[in-house]
């Protein structure tokens, strides 16, 4: 009797997608100007099966060699427009950005507790609150503020480094942590058995993993999969949607009342949800601003852990493939900072190679190599093109980074195609993953400094290399990564070894002023 249900379920589910699909094509094709060339899609199932779900990006970007930096394809029931250029992007998330800037909605935002997140918000009132409150602690005249909690827990890291290595994933996440919380709650994490870090962690986590394109899609076109229930066999989408809606509840709930209850007792710090809590008391108008503040901050901590956590890890990976390079930024180090301190934010203009290992490592391996969709407010017309209302608009930052007249070699690490001749840097500051138009990251000052001071500290300290077999030879890597909105390398072997003389916690004491927690 079920079988027979879903059955007539899914068959009634593919004629009224066929139906949809013929008319969506009807009317494209009576807009007096053709749609953006792409691969020809099949029946109902468009491109879907061409695209390599875990990467669909390299896919995107492999296609621009046959139809240019402009395409649009057919996953399921979804049009797309794919960017593969950041002059096109450019053209019409900055240029065009009343048509671009609006983000797509979903039957799945609520079920995956994203409906709360800046990120995919609808252009309007309630993202412009948000941005808002999100901007009066990130914006880029406060960065300077941070940059001591950003060195001391960078000092931190290094400390954690040194006793447990091998445990370096762990040691990039708390060093985000460890400024961010504050930052944002006026709140100090616990090296161990946290209950707002694990919350942050475990959100994190299960947003990264259940957003990712390919996924979703299936979700969107066969929403029944989210109304069974999640005891049945091969219900994994509902058994996610039920984690993430206790992750999203935690990780504004918990930190939250964390701050009103030391307003309320013992006082606190500045910090972004008591300032903004301050202000809207003083306006004495509430009207869903205390909710607001909320969501605001829990996503200010979550995408900022995501994103720097994955790309110190690209950096890593880049140190050990690349031991040239590692040695070139130590040796200006040395050069410029010496050995009896640790670089600080006043020496970063005086090294320009080690700005270029940063910028490489944003380009090399982009953790978000295709932004989220945008959607088209009204239909455009672009260089002849015609871009319907409604479609999901994706720039794809890997197709970017990896343009072979621009990046020569693009899979091959080499900080020096930032730098002129005479050593100087170029102008391009690849900040490409941070978002283009009225939908950059607000939080992209805070981030650039963070990685800076964290990779800075870490070659000033630390040396990365290959592990070793137990006849010393290397162990080779094969980098893999993971798939989803915000990627990573799976976790791969490495030595991390000290520089400093010694080795030792009172010698990594003498160089930060810290003494060991």
């Amino acid at each position: 009797m079920f079988d027979d249900g879903l059955g007539l379920y899914l068959a009634t589910s593919a004629f009224a997608l066929a139906v949809l699909i013929h008319v969506r094509r009807y009317w494209d094709s009576h807009s007096g100007s053709p749609l953006p060339p792409g691969p020809t899609p099949l029946p109902v199932l468009g491109n879907f099966l061409s695209i390599d779900a875990a990467q669909p990006w390299v896919t995107f970007n492999s296609w621009k060699s046959t139809y240019g930096e402009i395409i649009y394809a057919r996953l399921l029931s979804k049009p797309v427009v794919v960017m593969n250029s950041v002059e096109v992007t450019k053209d019409l998330f900055e240029g065009r950005s009343h048509i671009y800037s609006d983000k797509p909605q979903s039957i799945l935002h609520e079920p995956f507790a994203v409906d709360f997140n800046v990120v995919f918000m609808p252009y309007g009132d309630r993202w412009r609150l948000h941005r808002r409150i999100l901007h009066q602690t990130l914006r880029q005249a406060e960065i300077h503020s941070y940059h001591a909690a950003q060195r001391r827990s960078a000092h931190k890291m290094l400390f954690s480094l040194l006793q447990d290595p091998e445990n370096y994933l762990s040691h990039f996440q708390m060093f985000i942590m460890s400024f961010m919380l504050p930052i944002v709650y006026d709140y100090e994490p616990k090296a161990q058995e946290d209950p707002i870090v694990d919350a942050m962690t475990r959100y994190g986590d299960l947003m990264v993993d259940n957003t990712a394109p390919g996924p979703w899609v299936v979700m969107e076109t066969f929403p029944f999969l989210l109304q069974l229930p999640s005891w049945f066999p091969g219900a994994t989408f509902k058994r996610a949607s039920v984690k993430c809606i206790q992750a999203g509840h935690d990780i504004q709930e918990l930190p939250f009342q964390y701050v009103k209850e030391s307003m309320s007792t013992r006082g606190t710090a500045p910090c972004l949800v008591a300032d903004a809590l301050n202000r809207m008391r003083l306006s004495e108008e509430d009207d869903g601003m205390t909710t607001a503040i909320k969501e605001a901050a829990s996503i200010a901590f979550a995408a900022a852990s995501e994103t720097s956590t994955s790309t110190l890890c690209v950096f890593l990976l880049a140190m050990v493939l690349n031991p040239e390079a590692q040695a070139k930024a130590q040796a200006e180090i040395n050069q410029v900072v010496g050995k009896d301190r640790l670089p600080d934010f006043d020496d970063r203009p005086a090294m320009p190679y080690l700005e270029a290992i940063l910028r490489e490592t944003l380009r090399w391996h982009p953790v978000t190599p295709l932004s989220t969709p945008h959607t088209t407010t009204t239909s455009d017309i672009y260089k002849g093109y015609f871009i319907p209302k409604g479609v999901l608009v994706y720039a794809n930052i890997w197709a970017m980074t990896h343009d072979e007249k621009k990046y020569p070699s693009p899979d091959e690490f080499k900080p020096e195609r930032f730098l002129h001749e005479d050593g100087s840097l170029t102008s391009d500051t690849m900040l490409l993953g941070f978002g283009l138009g009225r939908r950059s990251c607000v939080g992209r000052h805070l981030a650039d400094a963070s990685l800076w001071i964290a990779i800075a500290s870490f070659l000033a300290g630390f040396s990365a290399h290959k592990a070793l077999d137990k006849y010393g030879m290397d162990i080779p890597i094969v980098p893999k990564f993971s798939s989803g909105t915000i990627i990573h390398p799976e976790k791969f072997p490495c030595r991390i070894v000290p520089r400093f003389p010694g080795a030792s916690v009172r010698a990594l004491t003498h160089l930060t002023g810290l003494e060991q927690s």
